[in-house]
């Protein structure tokens, strides 16, 4: 195959990919999506924070069963490489954290007025809370790494922190997050063709 050949092949593989991955971005962002929700209304309902954690750590599964799609898709008859794989997992987190930032920064900008706070601040103020931290040494920990701080002033204090960091938080973490989960994905999806080459004749 001429070297020409070989990079319209690849430029067409990667817009294939892209496609799809955007595609993949918005199912997968509206589960992140709810999965935020969960997270939100688990403050204070504990039976939607088990709903969080269970939707949370499925999405490395729905991001390896996004990216077995796209090699069904490809074809049978193709390889599909470890690149290829990663590639899609990683565009595929990246228009998740679009979405699930854009969620982010509307709910705290425009509907959570204070509520997450709130809870937070209810609940490090119970007095097992307090008893747990003080025995655990972890108010002593904040205080020294907060220059005196409790963790109620601690929240307190992100109480200011802004709809659009609260987003950004969000993008970072999958940032960080989707190298690995991208591993995954692309050595789940991973096939060779060399079962389906004809045997040369002798």
């Amino acid at each position: 195959m001429e070297n020409e050949e070989i990079i319209r092949l690849r430029q067409a593989n990667f817009r294939q990919t892209n496609a799809y991955a955007m595609q993949h971005g918005i199912m997968l962002g509206l589960w992140a999506v709810g999965c935020q929700a969960c997270y939100v209304a688990g403050l204070s309902h504990p039976l939607f924070s088990t709903l969080w954690m269970l939707m949370l750590i499925s999405i490395p599964a729905l991001t390896c069963i996004f990216t077995l799609r796209l090699r069904r898709i490809a074809g049978n008859d193709r390889p599909f490489p470890f690149s290829r794989g990663f590639v899609h997992a990683f565009l595929t987190l990246l228009y998740t954290a679009v979405w699930a930032a854009v969620a982010t920064f509307v709910y705290m900008q425009f509907f959570d007025n204070g509520y997450v706070f709130d809870c937070y601040t209810a609940t490090l103020s119970r007095p097992e809370m307090v008893e747990l931290m003080n025995q655990s040494g972890m108010s002593e920990t904040i205080k020294a790494s907060t220059n005196g701080h409790t963790m109620i002033d601690v929240v307190n204090e992100l109480r200011n922190f802004g709809a659009a960091n609260f987003a950004a938080l969000i993008i970072y973490f999958y940032i960080l997050s989707s190298p690995f989960i991208s591993i995954l994905a692309g050595l789940v999806s991973m096939r060779r063709n060399n079962y389906l080459q004809t045997p040369k004749q002798t």
